[in-house]
């Protein structure tokens, strides 16, 4: 199969006028692709950008495309499969160059179409983050701006279509934002240096800021970095004070220190990934608390001797999906069945795979890229093999960010 690209509207273009207007164009290039390296956080672990969340309606991904090696010539992709489509379709918003990376998170609907806030990570001159919102699934965007840039981790964004956007930053130590509804308005919400003097703070031990979730039972979350070990940097505001509300581990992992990676609302279910250990060795665990409030959590899954994380997914039930880089230049993917399930060792994935999607059916797809060559492969669970279905040629503009 294969897949012929049909470009996005333009929108009359709304995000080209933005960035004219800032004086964006041709002034991104790419950082590196993953996360910043933490200066105050014992673990430092550098999440990269390459992600995919599924929802009711589809899977989102972003994965980035063209020559990775070259800061220059990477361009960040936005993609999407609806449920039972087999084909996956480019809805990148347009306009704004995206060497820096991107960051998406959907709006769940209500029985329509999905919405969805991206953001754009800044990169060279460019210093604050351009954003895009769709309300019908990428086929039209609308512009909004951060006057700071988005932290460059995959959850610097959570957006709600009753309780507003809020936006994790990389300004002030970290900080996050709020907006109740322009994307081009915010307010600060609070910073890692008040979180870090509350007695809850001090309890944990702050770190950096790594990840942020408008719950709409809940409020504003922040997931963070902790020296303190045992400690689950997860925080909410109650009575007007930040108050940890993630659980304290136990037993071997109860004695190390942690780093949420990912915090996401799935469905109802706050789903965590926490990464627990230090330099000479770290696991991963899936955590899920639903409305009740009790929280439940998978097994540690090593990382291995040298092993990184390419990228993570999350599943339409608050599941993860990650995938792993061994020291032997290997990839693994695990799946965390659940929420808070035990973990699956899935086939290895095929060379050059940037992102792993399990879809609303459970079923797995790899996304490799050659430059601009996006192929699309489908897990055979009962065989343990890949078969490639589809391919797509995406349009890379080489040279336009020199």
């Amino acid at each position: 199969m294969r897949w012929s690209r049909t470009a996005p509207p333009r929108a009359a273009g709304v995000l080209a006028l933005l960035v004219a207007a800032t004086g964006l164009v041709g002034c991104s290039s790419s950082p590196p692709r993953e996360g910043a390296t933490s200066t105050v956080s014992p673990l430092s672990i550098r999440l990269p950008l390459d992600a995919t969340l599924a929802t009711g309606t589809g899977v989102v991904a972003v994965v980035p495309m063209g020559r990775l090696g070259d800061a220059l010539n990477t361009f960040w992709q936005l993609l999407f499969r609806s449920t039972n489509a087999t084909r996956w379709a480019l809805v990148t918003p347009p306009g704004v160059a995206d060497n820096g990376g991107l960051v998406v998170s959907p709006i769940p609907s209500r029985g329509g179409k999905d919405s969805w806030l991206a953001g754009f990570e800044p990169s060279q001159a460019l210093d604050f983050s351009p954003l895009a919102l769709s309300v019908d699934q990428g086929a039209s965007w609308s512009p909004g701006v951060v006057t700071d840039g988005l932290a460059p981790v995959p959850d610097a964004l959570s957006t709600s279509v009753d309780a507003g956007s809020v936006a994790l930053v990389r300004t002030r130590g970290g900080a996050v934002l709020m907006s109740t509804g322009n994307i081009s308005m915010w307010s600060e919400l609070v910073t890692r240096s008040a979180i870090a003097s509350t007695e809850a703070g001090r309890s944990c031990g702050v770190g950096d800021l790594t990840a942020v979730a408008l719950v709409p039972s809940r409020g504003v979350e922040v997931g963070t970095a902790c020296s303190a070990p045992g400690v689950v940097g997860i925080f909410g505001r109650a009575r007007g004070s930040w108050r940890l509300v993630g659980p304290r581990l136990s037993g071997r992992t109860g004695a190390e220190p942690t780093q949420m990676l990912r915090l996401v609302d799935a469905n109802g279910v706050t789903s965590g990934l926490l990464a627990v250990g230090d330099k000479t060795g770290t696991s991963l665990i899936g955590m899920a608390r639903t409305t009740g409030g009790a929280w439940s959590r998978s097994a540690p899954l090593p990382l291995g001797p040298g092993g990184r994380v390419i990228s993570t997914g999350v599943e339409v039930g608050g599941g993860y999906v990650v995938l792993v880089s061994g020291s032997n230049r290997s990839l693994a993917i695990d799946t965390e069945t659940g929420p808070a399930g035990d973990w699956q060792a899935l086939p290895a994935p095929p060379p050059g795979t940037e992102a792993v999607a399990v879809g609303s059916h459970g079923e797995v797809d790899a996304l490799g890229v050659a430059s601009t060559l996006l192929t699309d492969w489908r897990l055979d669970a009962s065989a343990g093999t890949w078969s490639k279905i589809g391919t797509m040629t995406v349009p890379i503009p080489f040279g336009s960010s020199s």
